[in-house]
């Protein structure tokens, strides 16, 4: 569902806040609500501190939604929290079975691959 990077610069030090999370939905509810989706995605990429957010389909459960979110500090995800009242809105009445999000303070270590 995309990877494109976020408004924001990386934080100092290379120190940013890592967002992790799985949401399992009932059958064919992630096809219904891909567009509900989408917008939640390129609406959070818009925010101030945001330097990447995506949710991907696991490829072994059509399901299952994991979620990556990478923050320039914890202020930016403050600040993304905030909205999720919004965000969720749009998901009123959706079979949302079950859900997962937790945030981590990392700092780079090494590219493992490519770039």
């Amino acid at each position: 569902m995309g990877t494109t990077r976020c408004q924001g610069k990386e934080g100092e030090g290379g120190r940013m806040i890592i967002v992790t999370g799985q949401v399992r939905f009932g059958e064919g509810e992630v096809e219904r609500l891909k567009d509900v989706l989408a917008n939640n995605i390129r609406s959070s990429r818009a925010e101030e501190g945001c330097e990447h957010y995506a949710y991907g389909l696991d490829l072994d459960d059509p399901n299952l939604i994991h979620i990556t979110e990478m923050w320039r500090d914890s202020a930016a995800l403050d600040a993304h929290s905030a909205r999720i009242p919004e965000l969720m809105a749009p998901l009123a009445g959706a079979d949302i079975r079950e859900i997962s999000i937790k945030a981590y303070e990392a700092t780079f270590l090494q590219t493992v691959m490519g770039e």
